[in-house]
């Protein structure tokens, strides 16, 4: 067995680039020239397919041209009076006599022969058919098989001198003044040795030589020796060739019908012939001359290239074995000299950042330490050994950096780049980034930074901490609020509601007046609560904008009704104007839009004792949707211009002595500035101390349709026509207060109440007596929530009676719950007569029967 040493080869420059230089230019001489090869054989090809295409389209034409001359003529023969009458006579020899006369006239469209039969009988023919060797017999086979039609048919008999392919064509001769059909016309073509058709087709079109074929076998030809064979015509190809004849097929149709007739036409190819040779020898000369091109080339480089080269060279080694980097003294070739200075440049650099790297090394004040991929210390900066080479709390520190860090180095050697990893050695925490160190597309070494973050991760744990601590106060907060809103409510509600069923008994005018005073003293308490509520939502990010479309001019309607008569009790004038139409539709939130506008109005009304409050609302279009300008001022006090920026605060007014003269919880602007930033809109705000405010809303409002549509009045049923039969309601409440006054509405509409204090009871009591036409469900009760009766209800008990669950928190997330346990509506307390009347119409709709 024999052993073959490899090894590598190593090339000179020169050798390179002659061999590149030969490379580029052959390859670039030999496209130039297949690309010019190429185009010129297109445009021959092209111009010859033309000139085939216009040969084959002469023939043709020839060829049709004279079958339609003999055409004409059998036809225009066929319906000669004398002709037909002498066929009627059966005067043979006079019909010899008439075609006699007609072929001397016109010998080049005479066919070669005629015939005519009568009552399907050979009557009459010129006796041309036997020259060529064509019997009677045969003729009269043509008569038996060509009894209908007058086109061309190509026939093929046999004769004397061989198989014969003929032209025949038959025509009616008919007498013109009956149209009677005396006989059958018939002529013939030979196409046999055919040379007058030849003849005619070799002059009409552009070739050397011609040859009429039928199939592979030639029956006419131009050429002076005579071929009856396919050989010649091995020399036709549909494309182009180098041969010195061009020969084309043409195949001949008749009537539009293909057949097996063909022409084969022969033309000078010399032409064609002298092109590809030509190409052939440029493109000899151009490799002739790139071998040329690549020996001179390589002469001169090795003279004047390889001698700076290696001068360039011996530059290079020196410079990097040198510890100092001596000057480049300069190469005659500017393009060396160029790259001399650059590389003189770079080890410069590489000079001072190795410098850089040893001195950030060494210097650096966090610990740097490289590594070998088996996790083996290979060396370690001045910070890395106070650090970690020493003795803390009787801990050797560098066994315990190396075992800590030992899995992050394992997996930063399969060339992962580590950043940001804690790790604690000893009682410190430091940060390290770990960096593969790739040669050659293996990892070498691994080069490990650290940080102590002790500080960082201390201050991280407090933070995290106080942020723990912070949504703990916001939750217990939030607590705080359902429960106050809990706890106020109840007094609340037995406060207005026993207002309520008071002043609808009283008629006294003072008694009357004083129970006004306790209404709206609870309501401007239950005003206040809402407002607390309100702000306590949009804290916590739960108030939110629904969209739902509403009459625009509801909310002007409001306004008028509410603010009226509270500014002719302080005898101010309330200017309220709008561009609005009474029908104009929008899509928004009428519920927010008029939080806003009620708690601007209400401000506006409270500080202005004389004068007046304007409130105007502008509707301006816009391209998709509209904008919506609300303009509230007033005649009032005013607000110090210092104080503008601070109003939208929660619980700040504009002055000290605000809240004690005219009462407020300070939170009606803030919500106003957090419902328009919902909105996604702006407020403006221009006061004078003593002369009155101006505040100005701009939000958008998506459009909606005008429509007529009718306005809708709050719906109110009288009790006493709301159920025709006394309802059976069980009341679950636990304060004693909210029952007596929800048992005394109820009772007004003629209901039968049946009173528990807590969910359990209320689950026995259905257990025993489940014949209860609704049940009016609390909330917060001492043993069993309304929540949860309401979900035993439901799901334990599978019963459906109507639950309309009544709550003094106002969140929106004590509805919801409530709802999706399986409630039907749900009553916010305080309980007042309209809503709940608004409630018993809801039950007669969806469940009374």
């Amino acid at each position: 067995m024999k052993l073959w040493k490899t090894r590598s080869k190593n090339y000179r420059l020169a050798t390179l680039l002659t061999q590149s230089l030969f490379i580029t230019i052959g390859v670039f001489t030999v496209l130039v020239l297949l690309q010019n090869f190429q185009i010129n054989r297109q445009v021959v090809t092209q111009e010859v397919e033309r000139s085939k295409q216009q040969t084959s389209s002469l023939i043709q034409e020839i060829f049709t041209f004279r079958l339609k001359s003999i055409e004409i003529q059998q036809d225009s023969y066929s319906r000669s009076h004398s002709l037909v009458t002498e066929l009627r006579n059966k005067n043979s020899h006079n019909i010899s006599r008439f075609f006699d006369g007609i072929d001397q006239i016109a010998p080049d469209i005479s066919p070669d022969f005629r015939f005519i039969a009568h009552d399907g009988q050979l009557f009459w023919s010129d006796q041309n058919h036997q020259f060529y060797g064509i019997v009677d017999e045969e003729l009269k086979e043509v008569i038996t098989d060509l009894v209908t039609g007058n086109h061309w048919y190509l026939a093929r008999v046999p004769s004397v001198l061989g198989t014969r392919y003929l032209m025949i064509r038959r025509t009616s001769m008919i007498a013109m003044n009956n149209g009677e059909v005396v006989g059958d016309f018939y002529v013939g073509v030979v196409l046999n040795n055919n040379f007058s058709l030849v003849r005619a087709l070799l002059d009409g079109s552009n070739v050397d030589e011609l040859a009429l074929a039928v199939g592979s076998e030639i029956i006419a030809s131009s050429m002076k020796d005579r071929v009856n064979h396919s050989e010649w015509l091995e020399q036709y190809t549909p494309t182009l060739n180098a041969n010195k004849y061009m020969v084309s097929k043409v195949d001949i149709t008749i009537n539009g019908v293909a057949t097996y007739l063909s022409v084969y036409t022969m033309q000078n190819n010399s032409h064609i012939a002298y092109l590809m040779r030509t190409q052939y020898v440029w493109l000899g000369c151009a490799i002739t001359l790139i071998v040329f091109i690549a020996l001179y080339s390589r002469y001169w480089l090795g003279l004047r290239v390889s001698k700076e080269l290696r001068n360039l060279m011996h530059y290079t080694e020196q410079s990097i074995e040198a510890k100092n980097v001596k000057p480049f003294k300069g190469s005659t070739i500017a393009e060396f000299n160029k790259i001399g200075q650059s590389f003189q440049r770079s080890f410069k650099r590489l000079r001072e950042q190795e410098k850089q790297f040893a001195d950030l090394f060494n210097f650096s004040l966090s610990p740097i330490i490289i590594w070998d991929v088996h996790g083996n210390v290979l060396r370690m900066n001045p910070a890395a050994e106070r650090c970690f080479k020493c003795i803390e709390n009787g801990q050797d520190l560098y066994p315990i950096m190396q075992d800590n860090l030992l899995p992050q180095i394992r997996m930063s050697a399969q060339s992962v780049s580590l950043t940001g990893v804690n790790i604690e050695v000893g009682d410190k925490t430091y940060r390290w980034n770990f960096s593969p160190i790739i040669l050659d597309n293996v990892t070498r070494t691994i080069m490990s930074q650290g940080q102590d973050v002790t500080s960082f991760i201390e201050a991280e744990r407090q933070s995290q901490t106080a942020r723990e601590e912070a949504e703990e106060l916001a939750r217990v907060r939030a607590d705080f609020l359902a429960k106050m809103s809990h706890e106020l409510r109840t007094p609340l509600n037995g406060i207005i509601g026993v207002s309520q069923l008071l002043k609808t008994n009283l008629e006294a005018t003072p008694d009357s007046e004083y129970l006004d005073v306790l209404i709206n003293s609870g309501e401007h308490l239950l005003a206040v609560l809402n407002d607390i509520l309100d702000f306590s939502k949009i804290e916590q990010g739960k108030f939110h904008i629904q969209h739902a479309e509403f009459r625009l001019k509801d909310i002007l309607t409001t306004i008028e009704k509410i603010y009226l008569p509270l500014c002719d009790e302080k005898q101010i004038k309330l200017a309220v104007s709008s561009n609005i139409s009474d029908d104009q539709m929008v899509f928004s939130d009428q519920i927010r839009l008029n939080q806003i506008l009620f708690n601007l109005a209400s401000n506006a009304v409270k500080f202005t004792h004389q004068g007046q409050v304007s409130i105007d609302i502008r509707l301006i279009p816009k391209q998709f949707n509209y904008e919506l300008k609300i303009t509230v001022e007033d005649t009032g006090i005013g607000i110090d211009k210092k104080r503008i920026q601070h109003i939208f605060e929660p619980f700040v007014q504009a002055e000290s002595n605000t809240t004690r003269e005219y009462g407020g919880s300070g939170l009606g602007l803030a919500i106003v500035g957090s419902l328009v930033d919902l909105f996604d809109g702006s407020i403006e705000v221009e006061s004078n101390v003593g002369k009155g405010s101006k505040f100005i809303v701009s939000l958008m409002v998506d459009k909606v349709s005008i429509e007529e549509v009718p306005m809708l009045q709050p719906h109110v049923l009288e009790q006493s026509t709301m159920f025709e039969r006394p309802l059976s309601v069980l009341l679950v409440e636990d304060n004693q207060t909210n029952a007596f006054i929800a048992r005394a509405f109820c009772e007004k509409y003629g209901m039968n109440v049946t009173w528990v204090q807590d969910g359990r009871y209320a689950i026995e009591h259905l257990k025993r007596n489940a014949q209860v036409d609704i049940i009016l469900m609390d909330n917060q009760l001492p043993y069993l929530g309304g929540i949860e009766a309401t979900k035993i209800i439901r799901d334990e008990l599978n019963l459906n009676i109507p639950i309309y669950a009544c709550t003094a928190d106002g969140m929106e997330d004590t509805k919801q719950a409530f709802m999706d346990a399986g409630a039907n509506y749900v009553i916010v307390k305080p309980i007042k007569e309209i809503l709940l009347n608004q409630a018993f119409i809801h039950y007669r709709e969806n469940f009374y029967q």
